[in-house]
């Protein structure tokens, strides 16, 4: 047949419309030179169906006439590949398809029968054509009938399936995986259907699906579709009471139990799986046949193994890996009667090892070559390694016996036939291993084997969806490619709709001009050095916004390295973090004043201080120091409650700056203490001037709630640089002057001398009776509420040192603390309290109560203390309380003091189990800098910020950014000191955690608090 598109072509005919490419191809055929004729002669029923064909917006096509002319639209084209145009006009057959062999029956049978057909989940490789990989179609053939009812020609209408067949192939895919996971694992797992009678008792059950380990463990074959009682008439009726309460109630249950039909003990786990009224119960299990036989064998062991049955069921409840080995560790060290555990792990997704010394959980990230080296040994061999003399033993060699204490070693793998670490015991005296402690390390090591496989699914699994969930959650503001010089390429529609640059702008560094004048150079310098480097480039750089102003960017690129080994282009994107850094720089404002008083708080005076008295030290200039105590502030305080004490504190505030010269400096360092910084002084007698008028000053009466109150200063003056040239000096020398000045009479000032250091009457006596309160056990402990704000239910219990005596209200913990910490009975009262704690715990215990977890208070001098942890350990575990149940409260500045030491201490903290509360949040320095590297649990809100809630706006942004942070990093929020109705319910809408305040409970003595807070229901 002549090629339809040679030169010669007809005229096109009016009647066919634009149908694209093809369309303009259809009409330039010469069709006298084809099958079908000249267009004149065409029936009308064959014009209708081109022009539909050419019209369609879905792929189609149109075969005719007996020789099955193609006649196509553009997106039929596809589908043809490199066979596209030749293929137009054709017959099919001429055409070259290499699937025509499956289509021409089709097509001849419609033109015979004239009814339509379907051919679905056809494959369709187009070679050459538009698309680089395969397309999945489901074609439909119709007949096109001509005027006389005659079948003229076939139309091939296409459905593109690629999406759903895709789709659906992944899905088979992680139904295999699930599968393949369902099958290897070796507990026995079944799903069951409960049957009940017209009672609503359990009466059977009906197998829906079970693993191939349920065969091996219980014997049974062939179980699914079928009834228990069928296949084991006479099992215990219990059976079905246990599984039957789990399908009503939804509550799951786990227990050992002893199935006498297969004489069999199995270790149960039972959970409602899917909807309740489906009655269907989960099952998984495993045959601890020979663990129960063992155990009635070696009745002198019958401890042990208790505990063996609890280490194991925490390695199958462990939520992680890193759980994981920490229960195997503690649970190792629990069994084994040896001076030490030793543990490795190691597999393609992690390496973990740690050591444990037998009194306590505490990680050591290293091992001496010896324990290496026999781990290596028992992983090759696949067994266990007993070493009775390590001296003596051709398993050890010379090279790794320097310096080595221990003497005798037990070394088990971990994991099936492809061992995956080991876990093993060490004596320290010779020592030869029994069989016993031998299976106790064996049945450890296979039941975390087989946990830490499944865990390892688990994490996988997390870890995908954490991926995926970061990527929806953090979308970027625009995604862009640079070449591998580093100049811009590609960028998406948003970064013009961001910052208003055409690409033209943009291309090439052009993107450079929208980058702040004052990050631009900075910006410019590291993205050279990163290309330059072939270093992944990540900074935060402001951009101009298309509606005016400037916002915040975090830019992140990095190369694409091709298989040549070189950059081949860079592929970054921008996120915009405007409302981070507005809140960071909001937090951080409010860190720099006291959210009461608005005065500069103690780490701004701090910092003021330092560069006054650098400056004083270079022009040689002087000033002083004003630290100013109240005295009866605490009587009104609590006469007339906190909210007119805050009030009385923001009136002292405004009487003192209205009291000094204006170049001077008004701070609050907490409670009712307040500093004065005089710089520039021409002679030492202005400081004594001021000081007498801020005592004439606030001395004068106040009106509070439409009271008459009084208070009075106490002043303390240092000079500089007569009494230092440190602000730590000069601040406790003013501290001395001003308990001097409280000494000799209230309401007066005193300058500093050398002879204070000697006559610190107050400091002294408060020492004694520290003193002769150890001796004589004379302190007591106050327990405060802390409650769920969601629930009101009891969440914990502030354990609060109270100093017995006549005069306990003045003995406050602000008097006592600092006088213990100087004198250096702060470690010793410390540990009183965390044993009181103990104690007091495992009393409620003891009574029958359901005790809460109790927080203590820890000295930033107590917790820089060099044995703090090890001292921790000894308590609890002399006091037999539950680690779990205790939480430390660490002030932000002693962690912050030395973020690094302090994140070492905490870590072995709760490496011993217990919580770490991180206190007084937002008071301190740098903390959203290091707080995503500290090993917390809870942050708690300082109390100045819940006091100002009602009062500032400043307060309320500081507490929705601690709740916000708490939230991102999955810690708790507390918030103390709330005192009212509406600060309790702002804390609760915002989605604070929890709180403690007297508005939900005054500290109380034990036996009040217990009755009052630890009965049924535990609500505040």
């Amino acid at each position: 047949m002549d090629d339809p598109l040679s030169d010669g072509r007809a005229p096109a005919p009016e009647w066919l419309p634009p149908g694209g490419e093809t369309g303009a191809l259809v009409r330039g055929i010469d069709w006298d030179r084809t099958a079908l004729g000249p267009v004149a002669q065409w029936p009308g029923s064959l014009k209708t169906v081109v022009a539909l064909v050419l019209g369609a917006g879905f792929p189609a096509a149109l075969l005719w006439g007996a020789e099955l002319v193609q006649i196509y639209n553009d997106g039929f084209r596809p589908l043809l590949g490199a066979r596209h145009p030749e293929a137009l006009g054709r017959t099919a057959r001429d055409s070259g398809s290499a699937g025509w062999q499956v289509h021409e029956p089709l097509c001849r049978q419609v033109m015979t029968d004239g009814d339509a057909v379907m051919l679905s989940e056809q494959v369709v490789d187009p070679s050459s054509g538009d698309s680089a990989q395969p397309l999945y179609v489901t074609n439909c053939y119709s007949p096109v009938r001509c005027e006389d009812g005659s079948v003229g020609g076939v139309l091939v209408t296409v459905i593109d399936d690629t999406p759903q067949i895709l789709a659906r192939r992944l899905q088979e895919a992680s139904e295999a995986r699930y599968q393949t996971l369902f099958d290897s694992i070796d507990e026995g797992f079944c799903i069951i259907e409960m049957i009940f009678d017209g009672h609503g008792k359990a009466v059977d059950y009906r197998f829906i699906e079970v693993n191939p380990a349920f065969g091996q463990h219980t014997g049974l074959i062939d179980v699914v579709g079928r009834r228990m009682r069928e296949l084991v008439p006479d099992i215990e009726a219990h059976w079905y009471q246990l599984y039957g309460e789990v399908a009503l109630t939804g509550e799951p249950v786990r227990f050992q139990r002893r199935a006498a039909m297969l004489d069999r003990w199995f270790d149960v786990y039972a959970f409602r799986y899917g909807k309740r009224d489906e009655r269907q119960v989960a099952v998984v299990f495993s045959d601890i046949t020979d663990e129960v036989r063992t155990e009635a064998a070696l009745l002198a062991g019958h401890i042990r193994f208790r505990r063996l049955s609890e280490g194991l069921e925490r390695l199958s409840r462990a939520d992680s890996s890193a759980e994981l080995l920490d229960e195997l560790l503690r649970a190792a060290q629990k069994l084994v009667g040896a001076d030490g555990i030793t543990v490795e792990l190691d597999n393609d997704r992690f390496r973990c090892i740690g050591r444990g010394a037998a009194n306590g959980a505490v990680w050591e990230r290293s091992h001496h070559p010896l324990v290496a080296s026999l781990a290596e040994w028992a992983v090759r061999h696949c067994r266990t390694a007993v070493i009775v003399d390590v001296r003596d033993d051709d398993r050890v060699s010379p090279e790794v016996l320097e310096g080595v204490s221990k003497r005798s070693l037990v070394m088990v793998p971990v994991g099936g036939a492809i061992p995956t670490g080991a876990v093993g015991a060490y004596w320290l005296e010779l020592h030869r291993p029994d069989d016993e402690e031998v299976a106790v390390l064996e049945v450890l090591a296979r039941a975390a084997g087989t946990a830490l496989a499944r865990q390892l699914a688990s994490d996988r699994l997390r870890q995908s969806e954490e991926r995926f969930r970061v990527l929806v959650e953090e979308t970027a503001q625009a995604v862009w490619e640079g070449d591998a010089a580093g100049a811009l390429i590609i960028h998406s529609p948003s970064w013009s709709a961001y910052t208003g640059q055409s690409f033209e702008e943009m291309a090439g560094f052009g993107w450079l001009d929208a980058i702040h004048p004052d990050d631009r150079p900075r910006v410019e310098r590291e993205w050279r050095t990163a290309v330059a480097g072939r270093r992944v480039f990540d900074t935060e750089l402001r951009l101009h916004h298309r509606q005016g102003g400037w916002r915040w960017a975090n830019v992140r690129a990095a190369p694409l390295v091709g298989a040549d080994g070189e950059v081949e282009k860079w592929v970054g994107m921008n996120i915009d973090i405007t409302d981070r850094k507005e809140a960071e720089q909001r937090a951080h404002e409010a860190a720099l004043h006291d959210s009461l008083t608005a005065l500069p708080n103690r780490r701004l005076i701090f910092e003021y201080a330092e560069h006054l008295l650098a400056a004083a030290g270079r022009k040689h200039s002087q000033g002083a120091f004003l630290f100013i105590d109240l005295n009866r502030f605490k009587p009104v305080n609590d006469l007339y409650g906190h909210e007119a004490g805050d009030r009385l504190l923001q009136e002292v505030a405004c009487r003192l700056k209205a009291g000094v010269r204006k170049e001077d400096i008004v701070g609050r360092l907490g409670g009712d203490e307040f500093i004065v910084l005089l710089p520039y002084l021409e002679q030492t007698q202005e400081a004594m001037n001021i000081a007498q008028y801020v005592v004439e000053s606030v001395s004068q009466p106040f009106v509070i709630r439409d009271a008459e109150v009084s208070v009075s200063p106490s002043i303390g003056i240092s000079l500089f640089p007569q009494h230092g040239m440190t602000v730590d000096a000069l601040i406790r020398a003013a501290d001395l002057a001003m308990y001097q000045a409280k000494h000799c009479s209230r309401g007066a000032y005193c300058v500093y001398e050398p002879d204070l250091e000697h006559r610190d009457d107050v400091s002294t006596s408060v020492e004694g009776r520290l003193k002769q309160a150890l001796a004589k056990n004379t302190f007591a402990l106050y327990y405060q509420p802390v409650i769920d704000l969601r629930t009101g239910a009891v969440r914990g219990a502030e354990a609060l040192l109270r100093f017995a005596g006549e005069d306990c209200d003045a003995l406050g913990a602000g008097l006592f603390i600092p006088v213990a910490e100087s004198s250096g009975l702060i470690g010793a009262i410390g540990e009183w309290v965390t044993a009181e704690a103990c104690r007091q715990h495992v009393a409620w215990i003891a009574e029958g109560l359901e005790p809460v977890p109790i927080a203590i208070n820890v000295s930033p001098v107590q917790f820089r203390q060099r044995r703090f942890v090890q001292r921790l350990a000894d308590i609890l575990r002399d006091g037999g309380m539950n680690p779990a149940s205790l939480l430390l409260e660490i002030t932000e500045s002693a962690v912050m003091d030395n973020a690094d030491d302090a994140a070492g201490i905490l870590a072995a903290v709760r490496a011993l189990g217990v919580k770490v509360v991180l206190d007084g949040f937002g008071t301190g320095c740098s903390s959203l800098a290091h707080l995503g590297s500290l090993p917390l649990d809870k942050l708690k809100i300082d109390r100045s910020f819940v006091d100002g809630i009602g009062q500032d706006s400043t307060s309320r942004a500081v507490v929705e950014a601690v709740i916000a942070l708490g939230r991102t990093l999955g810690l708790e929020v507390v918030a103390e000191g709330i005192e009212s109705g509406d600060a309790f319910a702002y804390l609760k809408a915002h989605g604070c955690d929890q709180g403690q305040g007297y508005f939900l409970g005054r500290p109380l003595p034990h036996d009040e608090f217990a009755r009052l807070f630890l009965g049924k229901g535990r609500q505040s």
